[in-house]
């Protein structure tokens, strides 16, 4: 069998493509396996239902493995990459410790969903894990990413394996982390609303006795029109992601017998009970109120030079709460104080959930409109006009702190950031390029743009033009 063939029979057995979209691409590309990428990109994925604007056919994220692996000789491998169980993963959004996360095409019931997988290696952590997610399932609220489903991995024959696939709601937005890094710490008020949001959510997960264990900016997504002086923090909501290390209150990640305790969760966030293994419902309050931090000033409560965990444990267990108003002269007393009390050193000093949410709330007001739900697409829905608030909010002035060297204002947003845009809408094609909002990350849109041949020739070029004038 032809490796060309073979290729052929996992993409059809994935149900990436089906027979005669290979047989046409085929046609169209001959013998050359770019070309008929390229032809089977063009062409409309199976699964497309109509709904505009019409997706590619195949992935860059699917077209790279592809390419990899045929390459590499391992098309046996090249299964796992492209699909797990019912689902056609599309793109690759994250890696942590946890397992891996990627934006995915559900064939039954036809969705999309965000997909994660996790490792359960042990009888009792797989009965644990089951018990769990039938529980997530419940949860409902909307500040709280709606769990699909979970189920066990299969391999090519149909057999389970040790991993578990966990699928969500798929959220358009911007994580907190990436729109600081874009336009630098955000107003109070919209701060205060989104604390807000993501306290209500907490509530109900804690009501049904379950601990997040991993807030962090990277973890809440923003939605609606990104905050400016023509916005109304009532046009935005905010969505807590990410149940990947979810665990039940008061029990540590792995209290069996013959495991030791692990850490789970961020260093940067981490409350000093989580670095024992156990963790409480306030654990979670803390990390979002280092959460809070991070929107206001770009950086997190404790900011250390290197990511010792020694270091960071010892921090948050007995370095002094920061003080708000000394980083963000903007921002009120009575946020200040709201802060300071959720990163309490004892969690019973904290408060729930559901009354520091009461709190917020009485702080910027109630919403008046809430946004519209978010819109599966390719593209982020569109916000309206700011509604007319019934209650007078103060208008956050103007920051006078300056961001971290990694926030996203300065020279990024004026320069660099406009210089990219430039070059990605030559070099990269429509249909590959991020929405205007929702780039990447630097690193991340400067490896997008060398991995286009004709950048690598025009960079060539330049070199050697350069080398040639200074002969």
């Amino acid at each position: 069998m032809s490796q060309l063939q073979a290729l052929a029979d996992v993409l059809v057995g994935c149900r990436v493509i089906t027979r005669s979209q290979w047989h046409q691409a085929v046609r169209a590309g001959g013998g050359d396996l770019a070309q008929i990428l390229t032809s089977l990109a063009d062409l409309p994925p199976h699964w497309w239902d109509s709904a505009q604007p019409a997706p590619v056919g195949l992935t860059e994220y699917q077209r790279d493995s592809i390419l990899k692996r045929f390459e590499a000789g391992e098309i046996d491998l090249l299964g796992r990459d492209l699909a797990l169980n019912q689902f056609l993963l599309l793109d690759k959004l994250g890696q942590g410790g946890q397992g891996e996360v990627f934006r995915a095409r559900q064939l039954n019931p036809p969705r999309f969903a965000a997909v994660k997988t996790i490792i359960r290696d042990t009888e009792v952590r797989r009965h644990r894990f089951e018990q769990e997610a039938r529980t997530m399932i419940k949860i409902r609220h909307s500040a709280v990413a709606q769990f699909y489903l979970y189920e066990r991995v299969r391999d090519a024959g149909g057999e389970p394996t040790n991993e578990y696939l966990i699928a969500m709601e798929l959220v358009h937005g911007t994580d907190l982390n990436r729109l600081v890094w874009r336009l630098g710490p955000v107003p109070w008020a919209f701060a205060a609303r989104w604390t807000a949001d993501i306290l209500g959510g907490l509530a109900v997960i804690h009501q049904h006795g379950f601990i997040h264990r991993d807030v962090k900016p990277e973890n809440v997504m923003a939605l609606g029109t990104l905050p400016g002086p023509h916005t109304s923090p009532d046009n935005t909501a905010a969505k807590l992601l990410d149940f990947g290390a979810v665990g039940m209150a008061g029990r540590g990640p792995d209290d069996e017998p013959g495991i030791g305790k692990v850490f789970i969760g961020t260093v940067e966030y981490a409350p000093p009970e989580q670095w024992t293994g156990k963790v409480v419902e306030g654990s979670d309050v803390y990390a979002l109120g280092g959460t809070l931090f991070f929107l206001l000033t770009g950086r997190s409560p404790y900011k250390l030079e290197q990511r010792d965990p020694a270091r960071y444990r010892a921090a948050h267990t007995r370095a002094a709460i920061p003080d708000l108003s000394a980083h963000n002269p903007n921002v009120p007393d009575e946020l200040n104080q709201l802060f300071r009390r959720m990163m309490a050193k004892d969690p019973s000093e904290r408060g729930q959930a559901v009354d520091l949410r009461d709190e917020f709330l009485r702080l910027v007001g109630p919403k008046t409109d809430p946004p519209s739900p978010p819109v599966i697409a390719a593209t982020p829905p569109r916000a309206g006009p700011p509604k007319p608030s019934t209650r007078v909010v103060p208008t956050p002035r103007p920051m006078s702190v300056e961001p971290e060297p990694s926030g996203g204002g300065g020279i990024y947003h004026w320069v660099v950031d406009p210089a990219l845009a430039i070059l990605e809408r030559v070099f990269i094609p429509g249909h590959l390029r991020s929405t205007r909002g929702m780039e990447a990350p630097l690193l991340e849109r400067l490896a997008a743009l060398l991995r286009r041949p004709l950048v690598l020739l025009t960079l060539a070029a330049l070199i050697s033009l350069v080398v040639w004038r200074l002969r």
